[in-house]
């Protein structure tokens, strides 16, 4: 174990790219072709972490929470901007470590994810309200150590996660199932203590 410490703290940019999708519906029936689109963002990321042996730990993930704005699409393009929300990914990984390659550590990991909601946003859609939600995360990294208590580390996510989301177009309420999926790359420096 590298220090006189197990815990240990990753920051550094965090970039989110969803693998969106949704079912939208407008007054109880399904609008055919009707999806969003959310832009890959980028936000300052971080880990704290606490290391059980050379090999097992454990990771909680966050960062700053961004907002971003819900692009109507497909047959929906045309209205534009249907919103946007501020909201706050967190995930919590189990991992393990290869410890076999001196410097150089991989890790895999996997755990539930939960995504917090902190504001709605109304655009073409008003009285938008996009509901908290929990997933899973897998996640593959590798640490590079530079001393025993600085290094780097270069880390991806693939995460599903699912939510809904209500409003109104006009007077007809919708209502959407809504799939995110965001790969989320991160990379900066890592500090044990």
């Amino acid at each position: 174990m590298a220090g006189d410490g197990n815990f240990y703290i990753k920051f550094g940019p965090t970039t989110l790219r969803p693998a969106e999708d949704a079912k939208i519906s407008a007054g109880g029936s399904i609008i055919p072709g009707g999806t969003v689109s959310i832009a890959s963002h980028t936000t300052a990321g971080f880990e704290a972490g606490y290391s059980f042996t050379p090999n097992w730990s454990l990771g909680f993930t966050g960062g700053l929470p961004p907002t971003v704005g819900i692009q109507g699409a497909g047959t929906l393009a045309g209205l534009g901007k249907l919103g946007a929300i501020t909201y706050g990914p967190t995930a919590l990984t189990f991992q393990y470590t290869f410890t076999d390659f001196g410097r150089v550590k991989p890790y895999v990991g996997a755990g539930p994810l939960y995504m917090f909601v902190f504001s709605n946003k109304d655009g073409a859609v008003s009285d938008l309200k996009v509901k908290p939600a929990l997933g899973a995360a897998f996640q593959a990294g590798i640490d590079f150590d530079v001393t025993e208590r600085w290094g780097f580390f270069a880390d991806v996510k693939k995460t599903y996660l699912r939510t809904k989301a209500t409003g109104n177009l006009g007077p007809v309420p919708i209502s959407a199932d809504v799939k995110l999926d965001p790969w989320v790359f991160g990379a900066g420096v890592k500090f044990r203590f």
